[in-house]
């Protein structure tokens, strides 16, 4: 009999525990998720970070996502604050490559194992960028000129996949370039509206703006085909550098996190992400929604990864 009544009290656990996942499930979130975005206000992260706020709500039992700029040391400062917060979901990191370059380029408290992806929902082509009035007209003569005198060049921070698509293209095609190195694409924007500088390497969406108004002008851009809503900028492969690459921008939570509350955000997100008006605001905005869901996003993560770390030693050099 006490046997039979100890398996009883087993299943009634076992079944409690079950039932308490199913329920917390459901009714994720409970209070506000924070999104830390490691870099200042006004660049393609943090531009769409706060779409998806903007849309979130109707998926979150009420609550919302809130927003936090937290910039400093090439995003240093807040991924260092995301890696060490509580574990439960409700701090999340907008994560991006630098993710992965800061710890092999900089004294670092975490590594990108250091945290698990939730989902990713932007992939950003780079795209070479000079402002209106540049003596560079096309791409051909940007890389001609770089190939004979060092061209003052602007990036959001240093060891960001944009810093990296020029190391690339100084490897592959020996032109020379002068870095500034800023905090986020608003200053490198000022950098090149200012004549700080002679060029800038950003991503497409946080460049579609000011090449639809005319102030600056793209020379390339890093696709293995025109994009559509900017069909006049040639590809680098059309000028002779079979070159694909771009700013993913996605989501993870700290290495801790519980794989049921990883499931939880996986499922948020996703439909956060695939939701039609947040995909209407991204197009708009001009920045192209790529969506991978957690696994899919932790195996791309390090596939990058293995990718980087051949580019290391340029990076210390």
């Amino acid at each position: 009999m006490k046997k039979f009544m100890s398996c009883l009290a087993l299943v009634a656990l076992v079944t409690l525990c079950f039932g308490s996942f199913a329920f917390a499930a459901e009714t994720f979130p409970q209070k506000n998720i924070k999104i830390i975005v490691p870099f200042a206000p006004g660049g393609g992260v943090d531009v769409t970070c706060r779409l998806m706020a903007e849309v979130a709500p109707k998926y979150m039992n009420g609550k919302k996502i809130v927003v936090e700029n937290m910039p400093g040391g090439g995003a240093v400062i807040g991924q260092t604050f995301v890696s060490k917060a509580k574990a439960d979901g409700y701090t999340i990191l907008a994560y991006t490559s630098s993710v992965v370059t800061n710890p092999m380029t900089k004294k670092t408290t975490y590594t990108h194992k250091s945290f698990k992806p939730i989902a990713m929902y932007c992939f950003d082509p780079e795209i070479v960028m000079v402002p209106e009035n540049s003596p560079y007209k096309t791409l051909e003569e940007f890389i001609g000129a770089a190939k004979t005198k060092e061209i003052s060049l602007a990036t959001p921070g240093y060891s960001t996949s944009h810093h990296i698509a020029c190391l690339i293209l100084e490897n592959r095609l020996g032109v020379k370039f002068g870095y500034v190195h800023n905090e986020s694409a608003a200053m490198q924007v000022q950098q090149l509206l200012g004549g700080h500088v002679e060029a800038g390497m950003m991503a497409l969406g946080e460049a579609s703006g000011f090449i639809k108004d005319g102030t600056m002008r793209a020379l390339g851009v890093m696709t293995n085909e025109r994009p559509k809503d900017f069909s006049f900028i040639p590809t680098f492969k059309e000028e002779g550098t079979d070159l694909v690459w771009g700013a993913f921008r996605g989501l993870a939570v700290p290495e801790g996190t519980s794989d049921e509350t990883v499931k939880a955000l996986d499922e948020l997100f996703g439909k956060i992400i695939n939701d039609e008006d947040f995909a209407a605001r991204m197009a708009k905005a001009g920045y192209p929604l790529v969506y991978r869901n957690a696994p899919d996003f932790g195996s791309y993560v390090e596939e990058v990864a293995t990718e980087l770390e051949k580019i290391v030693p340029t990076l210390n050099q």
